[in-house]
C-alpha cells in the first residue's frame, strides 16, 4: 500500500495517489460525462466532486494519523485508492480504549464535516422548492452548485456509516475489537471481527450481481484481502509472542573485550558483535562501522569504535518484544543476556529461523513469511 506518487505532506505524513486511482477518472468520466450525455462539463464536475470527495477522505485518514501521533504510534504514509484512504500505523497493541479512539477518530470526522454541511444543504432545498425525496434526487443530478454541496455531504454521511460497520478493515471492526478484547482476548476478538468482514465482503459481492454495479465487488475483493491479512498478522504476533528469544539467539563464548585490538572483531568474519567486561555488556561493535576503520591499523581498540548506547533484553524476552526493540533503535542485533551476563545475541537474520520454526509447527510453507514482512519484522 505503501506505492504511489507523492502528491503531499502534511506534518511529515506523506500522502500519496496509487496508480489504481486512475479507475476512479475512469469511472468519473463514464458516470458524468458519457452516460448522461454531458461531455466535457460533465467530466470536468466529476473530477471536481471526485477531488472534493477525496480530500475528505484524506481527512478522515489524517484524524486517525493525528491521534495515533498522538499517542506515540509512527504514521508511514496515506495512500488514496479508487476505494478510498489507507493510512500505514505502527502496528503495535494498544489498550482497548486507545485503539477504539485512533479508528473512531475518521467517522468523527466525517460526521462533524456533514454536520457544518447540513444547514447549507437545507437551505439549498428550501430554495429550490423541494418537498420530497424524489425533488431532492433530482436536484443532485445536476451538474451545479447545489448538486456538488448534497454529494459531498451525502459522501461524509456515507464515508462515517460505512466505516462504523462493525467489520474488519473498517474502523467499526477495530471498535468493536476493542470493546471485545475488554470481555476476551485480542486473537479471538480480532476473529470474531474478520468473520463480520468476510460476511459483509459476501452481501457486497451479492449485492452488485444484483444490482449490476461492478464497484461493490470490488469494494469486497479489497475488504477480504484486508480482513484475511489482519487477521494473520495477529495470528503470527501471538506466535511470536509465546516464542523466548532465548530459543532462537546467537549463542558465543563470550563477546569481545573493550580493551582488544580492533582487528580481533574481524577474526571469525566481520559481525555484529557485543562488547562485554566481566560478562556484562557494556557496548556493540556494528559491522560496518568496523569495516569502516579497519584501515586505520591496529592502533584502534574496541572502546573506540563501540556503541555505548546499547540495551540488552533477557532470555526470556519474547521474540516480539526483542524485535520491536530492534525497530525502535534501528539496530539489525540486540545482545541477549541471562541473570545479568552476556549469552548470546539476536539479529534480523534470525527471523529466518523464526519463520522455519513457524511454518513447521503450524504445517504452512510460505504463508507466514509475507506476513511477517508485512509486520515489518524482517529487517529492514
Amino acid at each position: 500500500m505503501g506505492r504511489g506518487l507523492r502528491i503531499a505532506t502534511i506534518r511529515g505524513i506523506e500522502i500519496k495517489l496509487h496508480p489504481s486511482f486512475l479507475l476512479a477518472l475512469l469511472w468519473v468520466t463514464y458516470y458524468w460525462g458519457i452516460a448522461p450525455d454531458n461531455g466535457l462539463l460533465g467530466v470536468l464536475f466529476g473530477v471536481f466532486i471526485l477531488t472534493a470527495i477525496f480530500v475528505c477522505v484524506v481527512g478522515h485518514e489524517l484524524a486517525h494519523s493525528f491521534v495515533a501521533l498522538r499517542y506515540g504510534l509512527t504514521v508511514h504514509d496515506i495512500t488514496l485508492l479508487p476505494i478510498g484512504g489507507v493510512a500505514r500505523i505502527e502496528q503495535v497493541p494498544m489498550t482497548p480504549r486507545r485503539e477504539a479512539t485512533v479508528a473512531l477518530a475518521g467517522p468523527i470526522l466525517n460526521l462533524i464535516v456533514a454536520a457544518v454541511l447540513l444547514p447549507v444543504v437545507l437551505a439549498v432545498a428550501l430554495a429550490s422548492g423541494v418537498r420530497d425525496a424524489y425533488g431532492f434526487l433530482l436536484m443532485i443530478q445536476g451538474i451545479d452548485g447545489a448538486s456538488f454541496v448534497i454529494h459531498l455531504w451525502i459522501a461524509n454521511l456515507m464515508l462515517a456509516a460505512f466505516n462504523l460497520l462493525p467489520a474488519f478493515p473498517m474502523d467499526g471492526g477495530r471498535i468493536f475489537r476493542a470493546l471485545l478484547t475488554g470481555v476476551s482476548n485480542r486473537v479471538l476478538a480480532t476473529r470474531v471481527a474478520v468473520f463480520l468482514g468476510q460476511f459483509l465482503a459476501l452481501a457486497l459481492i451479492a449485492a452488485g450481481f444484483y444490482t449490476r454495479d461492478v464497484a461493490l465487488p470490488l469494494v469486497s475483493i479489497f475488504i477480504m484481502l484486508a480482513a484475511f491479512v489482519e487477521s494473520r498478522m495477529i495470528y503470527v504476533e501471538a506466535a511470536l509472542r509465546s516464542l523466548p528469544v532465548g530459543q532462537f539467539a546467537v549463542w558465543d563464548s563470550g563477546g569481545v573485550s573493550p580493551d582488544s585490538p580492533l582487528s580481533h572483531a574481524v577474526l571469525g568474519g566481520p559481525r555484529d558483535l557485543a562488547v562485554t567486561e566481566g560478562g556484562v555488556v557494556v557496548g556493540m561493535l556494528w559491522r560496518d562501522e568496523v569495516l569502516a576503520r579497519l584501515h586505520q591499523g591496529n592502533s584502534l581498540r574496541v572502546a573506540d569504535v563501540m556503541d555505548r548506547d546499547v540495551t540488552a533484553m533477557d532470555v526470556d524476552s519474547s521474540v516480539y518484544d526483542v524485535h520491536r526493540r530492534m525497530l525502535a533503535t534501528g539496530r539489525t542485533a540486540i545482545p541477549i543476556v541471562e541473570g545479568g551476563l552476556y549469552r548470546g545475541i539476536f539479529t534480523s537474520d534470525r527471523l529466518v529461523h523464526v519463520h522455519r520454526y513457524l511454518q513447521e509447527r503450524f504445517g504452512t510453507r510460505d504463508r507466514y513469511r509475507g506476513l511477517i514482512e508485512a509486520l515489518g519484522l524482517m529487517g529492514r
